[in-house]
């Protein structure tokens, strides 16, 4: 499909226009951490129904990327572009002033989960059609960048309107660029084409119900208990705790299911040569597939670590959400610096494999640092050097393992490859917040009840621990600064002197079981990198 003939002018304004879309998306994205508090307390939800939001927002994301392509093949990415943003507009504004979880879940996971698939994978294809060879290079890095930066403004302003105003003015700060987006993107195919591609409907299901049905029990597991059931739950006054056990190992269960469902069925496909989900020419590539679950992991650890923060901070350091998004601040600085200065050494002949192993070895390396920092008495500034570190070492895996997985397809190939690689990478996204988060709140939480226990010396009925334990993990992720004081004040006297040690020794424990945890998948995606391309910057820009 080619382009129609542009002017140097008008490439410059749509590639500007196209980072600018990735900004927003991301902006979208970065939000919600930020605003978490009081979207859940206004909403009278929790925040495992908001990861959830975000899973959900992710699979849509993924599910809809095949559609997405095959619309853009007979209307033409122009036209599927802009309903994109149009549709993104709707889906913004409704999940703005939503009344409840339920029409904000439609509204932010579902109506922008769809209008983000082609504002996603569209401006990764575009920039593979309009530049050649270094002004490609750094073409992709201008669109991580963007997506890196947007994910910081979002949080800081996210953090900082929630703040002093409310959740509900934060998402309508991204529509400002929509006109500015669609003045300035011009690029498109010069004809539509007729060509209609058949779309594989059953494998979209399976793999939809699949991921869901796992991520969406992963997410739900610190609410509603990963064996024994938290809550009981009805659905048109039917229960859901089957047999007496939580409903998210069914969910789990289901999903592992429906993938295995999906993978026969995509054999069957190709068996058959009819027209399957995913390329069975990428996913043999071993390159791509390596690439593509490296990448994968790494997105999970790090969006894993980014959540994780915003819940150890604030309890911790006693900070609002504005001045927790301006704590971890240096390590988005850091990855922005180091994109940046990449772009100077495009033309050095290194492998791009070992640019991602330094990230992978400086990241590793940066997680000690954090582990050892959190302490007793920790401080914003004591947290510096480590989120430094993690910062450079993100910056430089983030640089190359787009382009290092893309460079096992052809140019034919590159709208599929980005509708399979971009829409993963939310999945872990997705996958990180729910598992580490999960993990840490969970921890803490049991820690907390405890410690106070032991500190009373006496025997507590194991369902009277039980409903504390699960109470105070909803009043971690929803009350104010102020909520929890007054909940720790209510906390029996003779514990009032040792709660304070009590807290932070649960909040430190919590953090350094998910850093051990990162630092062993970490470990595991540098043994997997070797089965990255060794090829130079340069000799993998010729052969493309």
């Amino acid at each position: 499909m080619s382009l129609a003939p542009q002017s140097a002018t008008a490439k410059r304004n749509s590639a500007i226009g196209l980072c600018l879309t990735l900004f927003m998306v991301s902006f979208h994205i970065g939000v919600v951490p930020a605003i978490m508090p009081p979207l859940v307390r206004s909403l009278d939800s929790s925040v495992g129904y908001v990861q959830s939001a975000l899973v959900l927002l992710s699979l849509v994301t993924a599910s809809f990327a095949p559609t997405s392509e095959n619309l853009s093949r007979r209307l033409g990415r122009q036209a599927i572009f802009r309903g994109g943003l149009a549709l993104f507009a709707i889906g913004t504004v409704l999940a703005s002033v939503s009344p409840a979880m339920g029409s904000f879940v439609v509204s932010y996971a579902l109506i922008t989960g769809v209008a983000a698939t082609p504002l996603v994978s569209i401006p990764w294809a575009l920039m593979d059609k309009l530049y050649d060879d270094k002004a490609e290079k750094i073409a992709f890095l201008a669109l991580t960048l963007s997506m890196v930066v947007g994910g910081l403004i979002g949080s800081l302003a996210g953090g900082l309107i929630a703040f002093r105003y409310s959740w509900r003015l934060a998402f309508p700060l991204e529509l400002c660029l929509i006109p500015l987006i669609l003045y300035l993107v011009k690029i498109a195919p010069s004809e539509p084409s007729s060509e209609a591609t058949p779309i594989d409907w059953v494998g979209g299901c399976f793999s939809f119900m699949g991921l869901g049905s796992t991520l969406l029990g992963v997410s739900l597991a610190g609410e509603l208990g990963w064996w024994t059931p938290k809550k009981e739950l009805f659905f048109l006054n039917l229960p859901l705790a089957p047999f007496g056990i939580s409903i998210v190992p069914i969910l789990i269960a289901a999903g592992v299911v429906c993938l295995g469902l999906f993978g026969f069925w995509q054999r069957q496909q190709a068996r058959a040569g009819r027209r399957s989900l995913v390329s069975a020419g990428l996913l043999n590539r071993r390159a791509f597939v390596a690439g593509l679950i490296v990448a994968t992991l790494h997105s999970a650890l790090i969006t894993g670590l980014s959540f994780n923060l915003f819940q150890f901070v604030p309890p911790v350091l006693g900070l609002n959400s504005f001045q927790t998004a301006l704590t971890v601040l240096p390590y988005n600085l850091a990855m922005v610096v180091v994109l940046i200065a990449l772009v100077k050494f495009i033309n050095l002949q290194v492998p791009p494999r070992r640019i991602v192993q330094a990230g992978l070895l400086i990241e590793i390396m940066g997680i000690f640092i954090l582990a050892s920092s959190i302490q007793e008495g920790v401080s914003r500034l004591g947290l510096l050097p480590a989120l430094i570190v993690l910062g450079v070492g993100s910056g430089l895996f983030t640089s190359q393992i787009g382009p290092i997985t893309y460079a096992a397809a052809s140019r034919r190939e590159k709208p599929e490859a980005t509708g399979i690689f971009n829409p993963l990478q939310k999945v872990g996204q997705a996958l990180g917040r729910g598992i580490l988060g999960t993990i840490l709140i969970a921890i803490a939480s049991t820690k907390i009840v405890d410690g106070t226990i032991a500190e009373l010396g006496r025997d507590v009925d194991p369902e009277f621990r039980s409903a504390a334990i699960s109470y105070l993990q909803q009043a971690i992720q929803t009350f104010t600064k102020a909520e929890m004081q007054d909940l720790f004040a209510q906390f029996p006297t003779a514990v009032q002197p040792s709660l304070d040690s009590i807290i932070n020794e649960a909040a430190i424990a919590g953090m350094r079981m998910t850093l051990l945890l990162i630092v062993t998948v970490n470990i595991i995606c540098l043994m997997l990198t070797i089965r990255l391309p060794r090829k130079s910057l340069k000799r993998q820009l010729r052969s493309r």
